[in-house]
């Protein structure tokens, strides 16, 4: 018997009640390649996460008001949609926050923060940063760890309302905002975010060690400001098995062309880029 026909059963147990959506079903995840339980349509899980997004820009200090920064986020950010195993409408956005923080809304809405990008170094370890957010939209990691946490029933009527003509009420926003704010990834889910992402880094032709070396800035900084980065790691779990599993994936014949010395040939463009949002955070 297979997972997800495992799932299926548990959950329409569950709701047996429920008339669920037709689109619903089985349907092959294609970053895992396995046959996985869809509670949403993939419009119902675009709309979700706009209904979400103001309020999540807002809670994040709303967006860092400066096209230039904007336009570079977005620039790099599409890069690495282009890559992606699962064609959605990407968005990446810098919003204000200087608490070190990166995160994606269902649907292919990537968020980073200001105090996320100015404790990097230079452009492929932001790159590495989307392409990890980017690999949990593709993968459906937030649509199933919602599921979890509101469970089958909850979910799909409320994806319902929002995915209607007329969009969610103001309580429906007001749980999707709540349950996507505690969400907690596995870490399967970041292993493998980190692991497709350094795939994705690699297709977008950005040096992939970009990954390590996020992982170990975090690392050092997590050591040396613990309160700052508590926020992060919640959502997403940190840990040394995390960088050695980087590492691994990296030593793969399919990297040989990249090195962790050669030189990032973006990193004066990032370096422009963190000293205006520096300037900006000063103002």
């Amino acid at each position: 018997m297979t997972r997800c026909h495992d799932v299926r059963k548990q959950i329409l147990l569950a709701c047996s009640f429920l008339a669920l959506p037709a689109l619903v079903g089985c349907s092959m995840n294609p970053v895992t390649g396995r046959r996985e339980l869809i509670l949403v349509s993939r419009d119902q899980e675009i709309a979700l996460g706009r209904e979400a997004a103001p309020k999540f820009e807002q809670e994040f200090g709303g967006r860092v008001p400066n096209e230039t920064l904007q336009q570079y986020v977005r620039s790099v950010g599409a890069k690495i949609a282009a890559t992606s195993d699962r064609p959605m409408p990407h968005e990446y956005t810098l919003v204000a926050s200087d608490v070190p923080n990166a995160f994606a809304l269902p649907g292919g809405l990537v968020f980073i923060t200001a105090g996320l990008v100015r404790r990097m170094t230079n452009e492929r370890q932001l790159a590495a940063v989307l392409a990890h957010e980017t690999v949990h939209v593709a993968a459906k990691h937030s649509v199933q760890q919602m599921q979890k946490q509101m469970g089958a029933q909850l979910l799909v009527e409320i994806a319902g309302r929002v995915g209607g003509e007329k969009g969610g009420a103001a309580a429906d926003v007001a749980k999707i905002v709540a349950t996507m704010a505690t969400l907690k990834y596995s870490r399967d889910d970041e292993y493998q975010a980190d692991a497709v992402g350094i795939r994705y880094a690699a297709r977008a032709a950005y040096n992939p060690w970009g990954m390590v070396e996020l992982l170990n800035v975090l690392k050092n900084l997590a050591q040396r400001e613990p309160g700052t980065f508590g926020e992060m790691f919640q959502t997403h779990p940190m840990s040394s098995k995390r960088i050695q599993q980087a590492e691994q994936t990296l030593r793969n014949g399919a990297y040989a062309r990249w090195s962790p010395t050669q030189r990032d040939p973006g990193e004066a463009r990032f370096m422009r880029m963190r000293r205006l949002l520096e300037k900006m955070l000063k103002k």
